[in-house]
């Protein structure tokens, strides 16, 4: 029996950077559970996944050390940006190299949408085996008021390629970006482990996958066909060039 199919087109695709380009999971829980440690604050591991990943750092301090006074805040605030770009490049995902480096190939449209500075972006692309940078927009924490899950970030983005949010396909990994990337009217792919796949389609997620090892893209008359595959159910998402 053949498994259920569907396929919808889209213009553009647009990246979160951290966990879905590069692997930086355990550098930032170490950062936030070192500093937590510090001030004798305890945030339950099942709480971490939420609290940690996906909002600029002002918004995470902000919730994460309430109890602070703001110059403190403003002092982790500062040295979060220096432990971002304390190491010279990150680890990353697998498969996403090959998947972006098809992208450019094949002249699908890209862009970043990022909770992170300008900084931690200038070593992701250090690691990213391309000649020049593939991303026709980069959206960084620094260009917005409203950090996710608000979908400012989203909305700017698709403004500045001039495209209706409808048209973008979008990768992101936490409950936060999914729902910025939702909220702004686009289609989002979870990129997680498995088992945050209910908590990433409650946020809006269409779908999740691993990483990018099982995402192809093949050449198609109407467009650039991108096959995602997870858990043996097919769908696809048709990309025009």
């Amino acid at each position: 029996m053949k498994d259920n199919y569907s396929e919808d087109t889209y213009e553009a695709i647009i990246f979160d950077m951290d966990g879905v380009i590069i692997n930086s999971k355990d550098h930032v829980e170490a950062f936030w559970i070192k500093k937590l440690d510090q001030y004798g604050i305890h945030i339950p591991e099942e709480k971490r996944e939420e609290r940690f990943h996906g909002r600029p750092a002002r918004p995470t301090v902000n919730d994460l050390f309430a109890e602070l006074d703001e110059s403190t805040r403003e002092q982790i605030i500062e040295q979060c940006a220096e432990y971002d770009v304390s190491v010279a490049s990150y680890p990353m995902i697998p498969g996403v190299n090959a998947f972006i480096s098809k992208c450019v190939e094949t002249g699908i449209r890209v862009g970043l949408v990022t909770s992170a500075l300008p900084g931690k972006v200038e070593r992701m692309l250090t690691g990213l085996s391309l000649p020049s940078n593939p991303f026709e927009v980069m959206v960084t924490a620094n260009l917005v008021e409203n950090g996710k899950p608000d979908p400012e970030c989203y909305l700017l983005a698709a403004n500045k390629m001039k495209l209706n949010p409808e048209k973008i396909l979008v990768f992101e990994d936490s409950q936060s970006g999914v729902r910025a990337a939702s909220k702004a009217g686009t289609t989002v792919i979870g990129v997680n482990e498995q088992k945050y796949t209910n908590l990433l389609k409650k946020a809006g997620a269409t779908l999740i996958q691993k990483d990018f090892t099982d995402t192809n893209i093949q050449n198609g008359r109407a467009g650039t066909l991108l096959s995602i595959i997870w858990k043996h159910k097919n769908r696809s998402f048709r990309v025009s060039v």
